[in-house]
């Protein structure tokens, strides 16, 4: 599965979880709390999950290569259990990643064409089956309290919590999750890939358990668009 595509699967994983207040995009950064179980943190993570249903954010990601490179990218993800979900991208340019549960697409307006993954069969990642509602944070990842975080990654008081697969994956190496330790809610995401990059994302204005039409779900590519698939 395309590295970046995964990306997002992964961090919607951890955003169905979250029923948080909104949160800036960037922040000086700030050491965990000392009293923060990984153990603990993890489960709460998990009951967040559990108890949210549906949910819509505004999203502002940055990806980083091996490299140097940034790219910045933003717009609004809607996410219903199980399986839903829809991320449009607004800005640099348009692009939209959408589920219904059992086809995943990947439109690219610009360039006219359209990436289809079957979701039905498929041996997916760990990761993305827990999005699908399936497993638990603690079966699939070994979890441990990141001490020292990247600056600007955590805001005053959150808790950075590390999860490593317990099955290796050539997708990435690891995921970090920043925490609210209080109440378990998950403000941001970091995916590190295998190439020495990696993705960020952080949610605003996030409403959770809001009845979301299914119709956001449904992908009918537009007259003339190239359809591509794995």
């Amino acid at each position: 599965m395309h590295s970046l595509l995964l990306a997002v699967l992964l961090s919607a994983t951890v955003h169905a979880a979250v029923d948080a207040p909104s949160q800036p995009g960037s922040a000086p950064a700030a050491a965990p709390a000392p009293v923060a179980d990984a153990t603990q943190t993890a489960e709460q993570v998990q009951r967040y999950y559990d108890a949210a249903k549906e949910l819509h954010a505004h999203f502002d990601q940055t990806v980083m290569t091996a490299m140097g490179t940034k790219k910045r990218a933003s717009g609004d993800v809607w996410l219903k259990k199980p399986g839903r979900m829809r991320w449009d991208y607004a800005k640099p340019e348009k692009k939209l990643m959408v589920a219904d549960g059992q086809t995943l697409w990947v439109y690219e307006p610009e360039d006219e064409q359209a990436f289809k993954q079957d979701l039905r069969g498929t041996n997916l990642p760990d990761s993305v089956a827990f999005l699908l509602g399936e497993g638990r944070l603690r079966d699939q990842f070994d979890p441990s309290i990141e001490k020292t975080p990247p600056d600007g990654l955590a805001q005053p008081g959150e808790v950075v919590l590390r999860l490593a697969p317990k099955h290796a994956t050539s997708a990435y190496r690891s995921l970090l999750f920043i925490v609210e330790p209080k109440s378990g809610a998950v403000t941001g995401t970091v995916v590190f890939d295998q190439q020495g990059g990696e993705s960020r994302i952080r949610f605003s204005g996030i409403e959770t358990n809001k009845p979301i039409e299914d119709a956001r779900f449904k992908f009918t590519p537009p007259a003339g668009t190239r359809v591509l698939k794995p």
